[in-house]
Formats: C-alpha cells, structure tokens, sequence
C-alpha cells in the first residue's frame, strides 16, 4: 500500500517549522558573537573615514534593521534562494555553498559505497556465526569500529600512507596535473568529472586521494551497521516463519534471501541515513583538519574567520536542511516499505 500523502504533508510541513526555527536560532547566536560583518565589508577601513564606511556597509547588509525585520529578510532570502554576497569572497552566498558541499558529498557517497555493504555483510555473518568465537570477534570490531575517533585515524592512515609509500594523500587533486592535462571541473565531483572527460590520469589520481579519508569516515557506519544488522538478523532467525521455512526444508540460503534480508531493510535504511548525515559534519573535520582537502569544513573555518556571517548561517540552515530532508526522505522510503511506521 503506497504512503499517504497525509503521512508526507505532515512530514514535510514538520520539517518546515524546524528550518525555519533554526533560521532564527542560528542569526541570534551569530548575532550574539564578536566581530562585526561591517568592517569586514567595508574593508577594515582606518582614519576619519572609517566609521561612516562601517555605518553604510551596515545599512548595505541590512544590520541597521531592528533584529526581527534582519530575520524576516533572511528568511526570505533563504526561501527565494538570494542570499546576497560572500562577506569575504565577494561572490553569491550559494556559489561558495555549493562548490564545498559538492566536494564534501562526493567523499561521503564514495564512502558509503563500501561502508553499507560492508557493514551488512559483516552483521550478517556474525548473526549466522552467533555465539561462536568469529561472532565475538565481529561484535568487538563493531564496537571498535563505532567508537575510533576519525580524526585520530585519519592521522595514522595520513602517516602511514606518508611512512610506507612516500605519498602524501593531501588535497583532492594534484594542481600540477589538472594544469597540465586541462581538466575543468563540471559537476564538482571531480571522479565522475574525469570520467566524462575521458582524463584517466586526473580519475587515478582523485581516487588514489580519496581512499585515505573515505577509509577514516567508513569506521563508524561500518561498526553500527554490523552491530544493528546482526542483532535484527539474530533476531529475525528466531521468528515462527523462518521456524516454518526451515521445517520445509528450504535452503537456509533461501530462507536468508527471500526472508529474513527483507524483514530488515525498513530499519537498515533507516540507520544508514542517519549515519550518512552524522558522517557529513564527521567529514568536514576529517578532509579540512587532517587531508587537506577543500569543502564544507574549509568553507566553514574560514567564514568564520573573517566573520562572514551571511556564509556562516548559510552553511548552518544548509547543513540542518540536508539533514532534515534526509532523515525525512528515510522515514517516507521506509513508511513505504513498512505500513506499520504510519501508525
């Protein structure tokens, strides 16, 4: 039975009022911080100039308004998609969003490509081993796994790859190489980008820069993955049905495949999309503190830096809006999957 569209107007409108209440959460609290935006519109002026440069880029940005009418003009500029001018780069708001979230995401999705499968596989085997030493071990290394910090893994990984090979997988692409084989970025997912452009070289050398951080974020999916998939397929084994298939005489294969994988795809998706956004903030530390790489963290310390609070809350209503569409996005998928969710 498909979901109702009561269940997604009620969904959605939900998710509507929390944007809108982190809209307003996020400009007081940035209001509430030092630095003023002014100055650094205005250039940072100095001598007898200076104040009445910082009195007109405040009435430019806006921040001469009382602080409900600043709010309802943000909120409005969100919802029509102008969020003016970078503060710092000078370019549209979304522009400098996008060229992050694109590099950011394309880490993410290469991570999870590995990071579901494994994870399912690994809860999967434990739960058919259960109770033998290969099921403790697996249970261990999941708990391993969820806990490690990435940020100190990614370091030894960073180390090692430094140590062992003599290559250091720093940045998402050799500059040198882009220069010299003319490859222009289209989509911003530089491995799909080189693809279409047929520039192997550039594929070889993003992939080979994208497996150290993609191996420190997989840690944490990966260990809950394996700790959920094995407690619901343990559990699944033990319900009448597979009691049933098994009296039959139906291939324990059989019975894995057609049954009892398909009781736990409602939940898996609904933990995979959970972690997926858990693992976008987890990936902003890991690629701009430890790898190097450009995207949503760099854009971030930076706006932060040089006070450009219209990037700064962009990034933060952005970042809850993904994570809200996602998360309302997992709940429809698996209200469509399993009726009993609508209740």
């Amino acid at each position: 039975m498909p979901v109702s569209l009561n269940y997604i107007f009620k969904r959605t409108m939900l998710s509507i009022l929390v944007i809108l209440g982190v809209i307003v959460f996020s400009y007081l609290l940035l209001m509430l911080t030092p630095g003023d935006p002014a100055v650094k519109w205005a250039g940072n002026p100095r001598g007898p100039g200076a104040v009445k440069a910082i009195e007109l880029a405040r009435v430019e940005l806006g921040l001469d308004k009382p602080l409900y009418v600043q709010i309802a003009n943000f909120i409005y500029n969100f919802l029509t998609g102008n969020l003016g001018l970078s503060i710092a780069y000078k370019i549209p708001v979304s522009q400098v969003v996008i060229s992050g979230f694109t590099a950011t995401l394309e880490l993410i999705l290469f991570t999870y490509l590995f990071s579901i499968p494994l994870g399912v596989w690994l809860g999967l085997y434990s739960a058919i081993k259960r109770g033998s030493r290969i099921d403790s071990f697996i249970q261990s290394l999941s708990i391993v796994l969820a806990s490690t910090p990435t940020f100190w893994l990614g370091s030894l990984i960073l180390l090692a790859s430094n140590t062992f090979t003599g290559f250091l997988p720093y940045g998402r692409v050799s500059s040198k190489l882009v220069l010299s084989t003319g490859f222009t970025p289209i989509t911003g997912f530089y491995l799909l980008d080189s693809l279409i452009q047929g520039n192997i070289p550039v594929f070889i050398d993003a992939l080979v820069r994208i497996i150290p951080p993609a191996l420190a974020i997989s840690v944490y999916p990966i260990g809950v993955l394996a700790r959920v998939t094995r407690t619901l397929i343990a559990e699944a084994l033990l319900e009448d049905y597979v009691r049933a298939a098994v009296a039959w005489g139906i291939k324990r294969e059989t019975i894995i495949r057609q049954f009892v994988l398909r009781s736990i795809i409602p939940p898996v998706i609904q933990i995979s999309g959970l972690s997926f956004v858990y693992s976008l903030v987890d990936a902003m530390v890991v690629e701009t503190v430890v790898f190097g790489r450009e995207g949503l963290g760099s854009i971030l310390l930076d706006s932060l830096h040089k006070a450009d609070f219209r990037v700064t809350l962009a990034l933060a209503v952005y970042l809850t809006a993904f994570y809200i569409i996602v998360n309302t996005l997992v709940d429809i998928v698996q209200a469509t999957i399993d009726p009993r969710i609508r209740l």
